[in-house]
């Protein structure tokens, strides 16, 4: 069974109109569909898993290799799981959850959109989810931690109102740098 969050949490930011991301609604996705979470995120992350030489052997936790056993550990970090459904279909997801290091703060990670739904909105809407989520528990701050050399989704992400807090940290043997970048959020208005 899914659970769906408040309307609120769909609503376009400025950077898509309201056709963009027209009906889309967050859903909590169950167990039943992890199966369906796996597959978004194999889809989603294959392209990154490409195009920055990401292996089984240097980064055997990348979520394009995860099983449903993957997600049900994500779920239990505790993560709030989160999902966007197109058709019925799950296109979207994305985990967000208390930092286990930094009070007031939720960690977002392993956002994935299904290649063919890009640019629709979707991302963006997870990402205001998980903000009142944290915002909802306490949390000033969303954090994240990106492939520093995709320059594409780092602009996407500073857009949306993230700030780099830290460039280029090194965790061998994975063959790219990781940028951590914060987004402020609050019971207010968010900015996204």
């Amino acid at each position: 069974m899914d659970d769906a969050l408040p309307a609120t949490a769909s609503k376009p930011g400025p950077e898509h109109s309201a056709g963009d991301a027209a009906g889309l609604e967050i859903l909590r996705p169950g167990s039943s569909r992890y199966a369906e979470v796996v597959a978004v995120l194999h889809a989603g992350f294959e392209s990154v898993r490409e195009q920055f030489g990401i292996t089984a052997e240097n980064n055997p936790h990348y979520p394009v290799y995860w099983d449903v056993g993957d997600v049900a550990r994500a779920v239990a970090r505790p993560a709030q799981l989160l999902g966007v459904e197109v058709d019925a279909a799950l296109v979207g997801c994305a985990f967000a959850g208390p930092s286990r290091r930094r009070e007031g703060c939720w960690e977002l990670r392993h956002l994935a959109v299904i290649p063919e739904f890009r640019h629709r909105g979707i991302g963006e809407a997870l990402i205001r989810a998980a903000a009142e989520c944290a915002a909802a528990d306490g949390a000033d701050t969303l954090r994240i931690g990106i492939v520093a050399e995709n320059l594409r989704l780092s602009q996407w992400y500073a857009r949306l109102g993230f700030r780099v807090v830290s460039r280029g940290e090194s965790y061998p043997p994975l063959p790219f740098t990781v940028d951590r970048l914060e987004l402020p959020v609050s019971n207010s208005y968010m900015s996204i």
